[in-house]
């Protein structure tokens, strides 16, 4: 068994991390110069744009639940998006209370941009450590999805799924 301190202690750096790597996010957009031209990477913007890039043409209440959001963030974040023309809204054909959200060239081309993207945090680590983190994390995540489907079993799979998706697509 663990030692509990050394639990704690891991514990604490993880919600640290957590906080100081929001928090960096937030100066960062606050001391852009363009305040709207910041990365959209784990944003909620940034994963409407992920979701349209892997499945082009989805219906915002489609969008929230692969985004993981709610259905008036989603619409909110959608509105941001058409504003920067990143993509456009339409009526669907086959049921005009839907509203279909697509890339545009400009939107696809951002999409593309952001998932090449690496965090600069990550610099400070070597191979080997990189690696370690990843084992590490790899282990954790596994015991979360664990508690996720002993909690959720009809929906554990599907979310995983979603955050696969998501990750494949802007790292892998």
């Amino acid at each position: 068994m663990p030692n509990l301190t050394k639990q704690k202690n891991a514990a604490g750096k993880l919600i640290e991390f957590g906080m100081v790597s929001h928090t960096a996010e937030e100066v960062a957009h606050r001391n852009h110069a363009d305040k709207d031209d910041h990365p959209l990477r784990f944003q909620g913007q940034g994963k409407i744009l992920l979701a349209l890039a892997q499945n082009d043409g989805l219906s915002q209440k489609e969008l929230a639940t692969r985004s993981n959001l709610a259905v008036q963030s989603t619409a909110e974040f959608v509105n941001k998006l058409a504003k920067k023309q990143l993509v456009t809204k339409e009526k669907s054909t086959t049921d005009r209370r839907k509203t279909i959200i697509r890339l545009t060239d400009l939107g696809r081309a951002t999409a593309a941009a952001e998932t090449a993207k690496v965090p600069a945090y990550l610099d400070v680590l070597t191979d080997t450590e990189l690696d370690q983190l990843t084992a590490i994390l790899t282990k954790i995540n596994g015991s979360l999805y664990d508690e996720i489907k002993a909690m959720t079993p009809a929906d554990s799979n599907r979310f995983k799924e979603t955050v696969t998706d998501h990750l494949r697509d802007w790292f892998l």
